[in-house]
């Protein structure tokens, strides 16, 4: 898992520098991945003339790309770690946080990170190609998300809204079939108007083709189950 170190920045920086070093470690030490910002800008407040704010909204970009976020004891204590809290909680983003440890000032010590943090997800272990491949996958996409729209500009969805985005998706699906072999017979459909899902609502539904997509192109990389 990549995880994401938060906690208290000013005040003691020195100290508190050192308690996200040390949290980092051990995140690494229980077998994931650590991302801390408090040493990614260290004292970079001395020579940058840069608001906190503007850190903030760098490091929220970052978390987004997180799996999960580690919370320093006395987190509470800072704005910038309560605004990432915030910002885990809307994106769905697992939240954990050091407990059993003593802050003496800002030093914090004690605490035990192997029996708090999860083991990585079975996928991750079992099947670590699968894993590397999807993040590859949906990272080409987003460049090549940037890279098209550089050519088409946003104008393309905005004049057509949500029914041409279902067009596209269904001019892919056709194209991709006939390529894969199927016969396809196709009748003029009718168009009412958008209904209310009594289950899977329509944000899943395109998370889940968007999903469908990244799985098929992994499969035909050799990496699907690996």
């Amino acid at each position: 898992m990549l995880i994401y170190i938060a906690g208290p920045y000013r005040g003691d920086v020195k100290q508190n520098i050192e308690n996200a070093r040390k949290a980092a470690i051990a995140v690494w030490q229980a077998g994931h991945v650590a991302i801390c910002p408090h040493l990614n800008t260290a004292n970079f407040e001395e020579d940058s003339g840069l608001a906190d704010e503007v850190y903030l909204k760098g490091d929220l970009v970052i978390l987004q790309r997180c799996d999960a976020c580690l919370f320093l004891p006395n987190w509470k204590q800072s704005e910038g770690a309560i605004a990432e809290r915030e910002f885990c909680e809307a994106q769905g983003i697992a939240c954990y946080t050091l407990m059993g440890g003593s802050i003496d000032g800002d030093e914090i010590s004690g605490w035990q990170l192997p029996a708090l943090m999860p083991c990585p997800h079975p996928v991750e272990r079992d099947c670590p190609q699968q894993v590397e491949g999807f993040m590859s996958v949906l990272m080409g996409m987003y460049r090549l998300h940037l890279s098209k729209n550089m050519d088409y500009s946003p104008a393309n969805i905005l004049g057509t809204g949500e029914v041409g985005t279902v067009v596209r998706l269904w001019d892919k699906i056709a194209r991709l079939m006939n390529l894969m072999g199927f016969q396809l017979q196709v009748q003029p459909g009718t168009y009412s108007s958008p209904k209310d899902p009594k289950h899977e609502s329509v944000n899943d539904t395109l998370m889940d083709a968007a999903n469908y997509a990244v799985i098929a192109l992994l499969y035909r990389m050799g990496k699907w189950g690996r």
